[in-house]
């Protein structure tokens, strides 16, 4: 069982337009509303792959109803939300078909107090003692601190030690959960570069600051995603690469969200590092050929996965 961690829930709105002009009148071509957020969208790509989740997060007034539609119809069938006072936040995506772009815009939330933060964290280290896997992912709500997911995956780490934790985070929230034991993280290339403070040019580059880290973390692997370049993954023996799949982009959202539920699955299933790496790619190549925040399917998760990915042994 896998569960999955949303403090920041949201909807989730897509615009296509065949060009975005900045300074003229956009027509949309395609529009979905989604109920949205980082946890959420892991749970439902691991459910269209037909493994057990859990799902757990906030929730807001305005949300409930929206939210039992949404995970009913993904299958998601246990899910333990806090509900509060509040308005869900929407986040307005805009994907410009001519250049596979998406711009994004997006709200910040309700305010939580530090009681709810409590509460959550309660609810997640008591549903970790059944799972092999918990996801905290995502951006925090007003009136949470940095320090939410380490406190949180210290909870877990009490309650459950055998349960693995994995973070997808960014900055400090990610640097902060990084002081205890976590499984893996998985970052894109432009977040791993703010977040430590690097600049990378070249696979060999990356391999080397990922090196830094597992000699200063207490970290199991770590995967990076490169874009239109594929991904990169690595742990303390060897990192591999990959190119991206051939499919045809029609949204990225919820690609990142992809590779956390593949890889979560790989690793349940104990598959090796470079396979670990395919099935993550190979859930997000399927992913963005949906429009909208449209999520993996196992038929097109699998069809991918018969790809030639090139893998490549960088060390």
């Amino acid at each position: 069982m896998i569960a999955t961690l949303t403090p920041n829930p949201c909807i989730d709105k897509t615009l296509s337009v065949e060009e975005f002009d900045l300074y003229k009148m956009n027509r949309v071509q395609v529009l979905r509303t989604d109920f949205g957020g980082k946890g959420i969208n892991v749970s439902t790509a691991l459910a269209n792959l037909k493994v057990p989740t859990i799902c757990l997060g906030f929730n807001f007034a305005d949300g409930r109803e929206i939210l039992e539609n949404q995970l009913a119809a993904a299958g998601i069938e246990e899910h333990h939300f806090i509900e509060l006072p509040g308005k869900l936040r929407v986040c307005t995506k805009i994907f410009d078909r001519s250049l596979k772009h998406t711009i994004e815009i997006n709200e910040y939330g309700s305010p939580v107090t530090p009681e709810d933060g409590r509460r959550l964290i309660e609810l997640a280290a008591d549903t970790a003692k059944k799972c092999s896997f918990i996801t905290l992912s995502g951006s925090l709500p007003p009136g949470l601190t940095e320090d939410f997911y380490l406190e949180c995956a210290k909870a877990v780490r009490r309650a459950a030690p055998e349960c693995r934790i994995v973070v997808d985070a960014e900055k400090n929230l990610l640097l902060r959960a990084l002081e205890t034991d976590l499984c893996f993280i998985k970052p894109n290339i432009h977040e791993f570069q703010a977040t430590f403070g690097c600049e990378i040019h070249s696979l060999e580059e990356l391999d080397r600051e990922v090196r830094k880290l597992f000699e200063r973390y207490a970290l199991e692997l770590i995967c990076v995603s490169l874009g239109a370049e594929g991904a990169y993954i690595g742990n303390r023996e060897m990192a591999w690469s990959c190119r991206a799949p051939e499919v045809e982009v029609r949204s990225i959202q919820g690609a990142g969200d992809s590779v956390v539920a593949g890889m979560c699955m790989a690793l349940e299933q104990k598959l090796s590092l470079e396979e670990v790496l395919r099935c993550g790619v190979a859930a997000a190549g399927d992913s963005i050929s949906h429009e909208g925040t449209q999520l993996c399917t196992r038929t097109g998760f699998r069809k991918v996965l018969r790809q030639d990915f090139l893998l490549n042994r960088i060390r």
